[in-house]
């Protein structure tokens, strides 16, 4: 029987719940993807007031449906994403993918009360839930980009080495299109949102097992379940797969900005470090040093550890290099 993870990296029928004709809004940008980029297997719009959208059979409901679909994308907001998510678990859906915000990453109110309800519902009717507050997940190889980034619209897609999971929507795209402007090709970008159920770490553990990826990518704004991403490097160094991430959440402020993001709470810096050399976890410090070690990387560079030297016809450049690789906890060797 597939997982709900299987289910993550290649479903083999789609609904979307609050599908749209208009391909610029969230219910409809999906359906536009899975059309333009190749997918193959069974796409059911899910619209009440529609008999066809975007040139596929619409039905009012997933009961309508002549199979429960394998993954579920829920576009619909507020009181009836919970709806359509307990309609989801009811149909026998084995993941649904909530792109509805508003639940456990909203200060005040119950919404994360209201996450934790909706998602132990789910998990008594044996259902895996991505989300909520999340972008989506895109596998370039097989086409299922079920996504509402504009990202693959201005950045074409092209299959490769490179696997990307993010907690956030943003950062999952991003490094994609920054690699896709260097030629390279990326084969997952999946932004987990609010890891209600399945956590940024699960989805790393299964990207890390893809034949097809020789590169993992991670944006953490905490780690959810250390567990499960020990798991993934484990993995990752069984394949010889190198591991990037960058973790962002190293200030109080950037801590608070992660709360209201999605509701994560950062851990402490210094553990987190610790955590990462554990288990051969490469941390980068921002964007531009995650992009710059995946091109040396797919080039087939790595670190043997962190001894280097400085050799400079100017002492002054020497002094700078060495506060450089102290700055990044290297270590300058002396020369014999």
């Amino acid at each position: 029987m597939r997982s709900g993870l299987d289910v993550a990296l290649n479903p083999k029928s789609i609904a979307v719940i609050g599908a749209s004709e208009n391909p610029n809004k969230i219910g409809g940008r999906p359906l536009l993807y899975l059309s333009r980029f190749g997918y193959r297997g069974k796409v059911y719009p899910i619209n009440p007031n529609r008999t066809e959208v975007q040139g596929l059979a619409a039905a009012p409901s997933l009961l309508d449906l002549p199979e429960a679909p394998e993954l579920a994308i829920i576009a619909v907001p507020g009181a009836a994403a919970v709806e359509a998510l307990d309609a989801c678990g009811e149909t026998g859906v084995k993941l649904a993918l909530m792109m509805s915000s508003g639940f456990g990453e909203s200060e005040g109110g119950d919404g994360m009360a209201q996450q934790e309800a909706m998602v132990a519902r789910a998990r008594a009717r044996g259902m895996r839930v991505v989300g909520p507050n999340s972008q989506g997940l895109a596998n370039f190889g097989t086409g299922a980009i079920a996504s509402f980034s504009t990202m693959f619209i201005e950045v074409e897609p092209k299959d490769g080495p490179v696997g990307i999971v993010s907690q956030s929507g943003a950062m999952s795209v991003v490094p994609y299109g920054l690699l896709r402007g260097r030629g390279i090709g990326v084969r997952h970008a999946h932004a987990t949102g609010n890891d209600c159920d399945v956590t940024v770490c699960e989805l790393a553990m299964a990207v890390a097992d893809d034949p097809a990826v020789r590169l993992l990518l991670l944006y953490l704004e905490s780690i959810p379940d250390p567990k499960h991403l020990a798991e993934a490097a484990r993995i990752a160094r069984r394949r010889g797969v190198p591991v990037i991430a960058l973790k962002s959440g190293r200030s109080a402020a950037g801590q608070a900005a992660a709360r209201s993001h999605t509701g994560a709470l950062a851990n402490e810096d210094a553990v987190v470090d610790a955590f990462l050399e554990q288990h051969g976890i490469w941390r980068a410090r921002d964007t531009g040093d995650l992009v710059h070690a995946a091109e040396l990387y797919l080039k087939g560079w790595k670190p043997e550890g962190r001894r280097l030297v400085a050799i400079s016809n100017s002492g002054a450049t020497c002094v700078l290099a060495a506060d450089a690789a102290s700055a990044q906890g290297l270590t300058l060797d002396a020369l014999s």
